[in-house]
């Protein structure tokens, strides 16, 4: 049973929380994922493959059901509480994305929970880092196949400024070391739309945004991620309703222009070095 101080630290809206327990879960479809996800959890490299219910809102379930699990990993290895809270409230914040965009209680991203869920991921100030290995497909360059790196994610938490990504890299610099140090990490990667150039060079230089994106030097081939640039500037999907769409910041304008004008957003990648 979920505490009320746990939903708290969990970042549950009430109105989540009230839902969440008054949803009727489907417990063999739970059990399921909940066994699965006690079996991957700390088997770190890569993201895991599982089975997800049809119904996100079974899978809020099994993350609370395996809520005791998670943390005794993160006490195990030594983790402090306010990063461990701090990498499973993004569940909270996940639900409220989710009820902002689509009106109603659910996960649309229950598969990105999983990794919170399985000790991947951490939150450490501003940003959250990945734990994982460059895939031997897509090389990072000045790493091996099979190298140790972090995934840079950016989480809806506030502004990109210098000062906060600047003391979430640093944090970055001494807690894997610390708490993994059998995973050697010397690289942080980035994909991601905001690395996109055609974003680099037409938001004002100074802003949070080019002076985040400019930190990390390109590789690799880009992908084309309209939907990723609506969504994550206007919490919608689809091109539908282009003219509806807010156009009070540069970005949300820029964002709509180049869909209008023909062109298409895409995800590139990009490194720095820890």
């Amino acid at each position: 049973m979920t505490t009320t101080e746990e939903y708290r630290l969990l970042g549950f809206s009430d109105q989540d929380r009230d839902d969440a327990e008054a949803f009727q879960a489907d417990r063999a479809v739970v059990d399921d994922l909940a066994d699965q996800l006690r079996a991957a959890l700390g088997k770190l490299g890569q993201e895991p493959q599982l089975r997800m219910p049809d119904d996100p809102r079974n899978s809020v379930q099994a993350f609370l059901d395996t809520l005791p699990d998670v943390r005794r990993f993160h006490a195990e290895r030594g983790i402090p509480d306010d990063v461990s809270w701090a990498t499973l409230a993004d569940l909270g914040q996940q639900l409220t994305v989710n009820r902002r965009t689509h009106g109603e209680y659910g996960l649309e991203t229950h598969w990105w929970m999983t990794v919170h869920w399985t000790g991947q991921i951490y939150a450490l100030g501003r940003l959250q880092y990945l734990l994982h290995q460059v895939p031997a497909d897509k090389p990072v360059p000045g790493t091996e196949p099979g190298e140790w790196v972090t995934g840079v994610h950016i989480p809806e938490t506030g502004p990109l400024t210098p000062e906060a990504v600047d003391d979430s890299l640093a944090q970055a610099r001494e807690f894997f070391p610390r708490y993994f140090p059998e995973y050697p990490v010397r690289t942080a990667t980035l994909w991601s739309w905001l690395i996109d150039p055609y974003l680099l060079d037409n938001l004002p230089p100074e802003s949070n945004m080019v002076r985040f994106g400019r930190r990390f030097t390109p590789y690799g081939e880009a992908n084309d991620s309209q939907d990723s640039a609506i969504f994550f500037t206007f919490r919608t999907h689809g091109l539908e309703r282009l003219d509806e769409l807010p156009q009070d910041t540069s970005l949300q304008r820029l964002v709509v222009g180049r869909i209008k004008a023909g062109g298409t957003w895409q995800s590139a990648y990009g490194y720095l070095r820890l």
